[in-house]
C-alpha cells in the first residue's frame, strides 16, 4: 500500500554534525508529528549534507542516511530558518 508523503528540506543538529537533508512525512501532516511518534529509532533522510557541528566544513555529501533520534538535539524545516545554506540572511 502506498501512502502520499511530502518531502521537507530539514537542518538536523546533533552533538557533533549538522545535517541538512530531505525527510519525508504524510501529505498534510507537519514535521513535529512525524518526531513525536516513536515508533521509529531512526529518520531516513536523503539528499544529505554532514557538516560540523560548529563549523560550515562539509565533512559528507550523501544520497542518504539515517539519523538516531536519540542523538537528535534540535530539527526544523530549512525554508523556516531565516537562513540559507550557505548561512546568508535571507
Amino acid at each position: 500500500m502506498y501512502t502520499e508523503k511530502e518531502k521537507v528540506r530539514v537542518v538536523i543538529c546533533t552533538p557533533l554534525y549538522r545535517i541538512e537533508g530531505d525527510m519525508y512525512i504524510l501529505r498534510g501532516s507537519r514535521l513535529t508529528d512525524i518526531v513525536n511518534v516513536r515508533t521509529k529509532d531512526f529518520f531516513p533522510i536523503t539528499d544529505a549534507r554532514i557538516l560540523h557541528a560548529t563549523e560550515d566544513k562539509v565533512l559528507y555529501n550523501l544520497s542518504f542516511v539515517a539519523v538516531n533520534r536519540e542523538d537528535i538535539i534540535m530539527i526544523f524545516p530549512l525554508e523556516e530558518s531565516g537562513k540559507t545554506s550557505g548561512g546568508e540572511d535571507k
